[in-house]
């Protein structure tokens, strides 16, 4: 039986062979559990991506990049230690970094201390079209993670996700 948005588990629909192999490593909470993080996790970052894409013509990742630039503690970023914290490989952080330049977000600059690296710092205007973007990046994420659980809710959640971090 199915909780809320959460799909069954392969107990209900999948062959013997799948619900045993399943079973010798997830108990049924514990694959809900997972099955409902995914689900979750896929809908928020499509909600987050078609609300980003219509209302700023920005892709979320670009949005994400933003973020990290301009928090950036020394007001730049290796492209590198980027690539680490919106979670794509350094390539692909490297070409959305010189996209970003394109649309004149960010400025590239070789580091003063590695030569070998790449900073990238936001621009004036990448940081008026990622305010323009925050408050329909942050309204997304409230409506599809926030608005259906309880203040309780929100905090176990919090305390949960803090004890998993990996």
């Amino acid at each position: 039986m199915s909780t809320g948005n959460v799909p069954p588990p392969f107990d209900d629909t999948a062959p013997e062979e799948a619900r045993t192999l399943v079973r010798a490593f997830l108990s049924q909470d514990e694959e809900r559990a997972w099955r409902g993080l995914l689900e979750a996790h896929a809908a928020l970052v499509t909600a987050l991506d078609a609300r980003l894409l219509a209302q700023h013509n920005m892709p979320l990742g670009s949005v994400e990049a933003l973020i990290q630039i301009a928090h950036a503690e020394d007001g730049s970023i290796s492209v590198s230690d980027l690539a680490e914290r919106i979670r794509l490989s350094p390539s692909r952080t490297s070409r959305l970094a010189m996209e970003l330049e394109r649309q004149g977000l960010v400025e590239r600059q070789r580091d003063s201390t590695d030569s070998r690296s790449t900073r990238v710092a936001v621009t004036t205007a990448g940081r008026e079209r990622l305010l323009g973007a925050a408050a329909d990046y942050f309204s997304t994420i409230r409506a599809h993670l926030f608005e259906s659980l309880s203040e309780r809710d929100v905090k176990q959640l919090a305390r949960i996700l803090g004890r998993m971090a990996l």
